[in-house]
């Protein structure tokens, strides 16, 4: 399958994105300026009014845009990788876990969830956000439902609960590691979590 080739300005939208995104994940909401986005895209101010009518748009849009990225770089990589579904969720929290040893690594701090990031800081602020923050973690949960599901299709697990509520649990627990990772700059906090998950799902004697 040939990749179709972007036009300039779809480029120039893809880059003023991708900036934001990283942005606002590496700050916060209110720190970040619509000057210094344009500075660190290498375009000007007129080209991101071009395509965001302001900087509560554009941060709508880059949630879509780190939304698909997790997508496919922690859920569905996961998925393609094992079959397994403790597996799966072991995958899950270790890809994670690397990006923000990565991140220490390299620039010395944890950024966090950008999800949880912008959503503590701007679910009150802006309903726009509010709901595209929740309809994203409804998908991450549908991931975690398959999990549940199948541990307990294959006799993995002991839960007698709704795996919807379960599904939240899991997120939920992965969410606070994030959090914590980022207070104590500790990535393995993330490792530790898996713990929890684990038992969260009750899973019987497992290798």
């Amino acid at each position: 399958m040939v990749e179709q080739v972007k036009s300039k300005g779809e480029q120039t939208k893809q880059r003023i994105l991708e900036t934001a995104a990283i942005m606002f994940w590496k700050s916060s909401y209110h720190k970040v300026r619509v000057d210094k986005i344009v500075e660190l895209a290498e375009v000007n101010k007129a080209s991101f009014y071009q395509y965001f009518k302001n900087k509560e748009y554009a941060a709508f849009e880059s949630m879509g845009y780190m939304h698909k990225l997790t997508i496919d770089t922690i859920f569905e990589a996961a998925f393609q990788a094992e079959i397994d579904p403790v597996k799966r969720l072991e995958h899950i929290f270790n890809n994670i876990y690397q990006l923000h040893k990565k991140q220490l690594e390299g620039e010395g701090s944890c950024p966090g969830c950008p999800f949880v990031n912008m959503g503590n800081e701007m679910a009150v602020d802006s309903e726009m956000l509010r709901k595209k923050i929740e309809s994203i973690f409804s998908d991450f949960y549908s991931y975690h439902k398959r999990i549940c599901q199948d541990a307990m299709k294959l006799g993995l697990s002991k839960i007698n609960m709704d795996s919807e509520v379960i599904s939240r649990q899991l997120q939920g627990v992965l969410n606070g590691a994030m959090v914590s990772s980022k207070i104590r700059n500790c990535p393995e906090d993330i490792l530790d979590a898996l713990i929890t998950a684990k038992s969260i799902l009750k899973l019987k004697s497992y290798n």
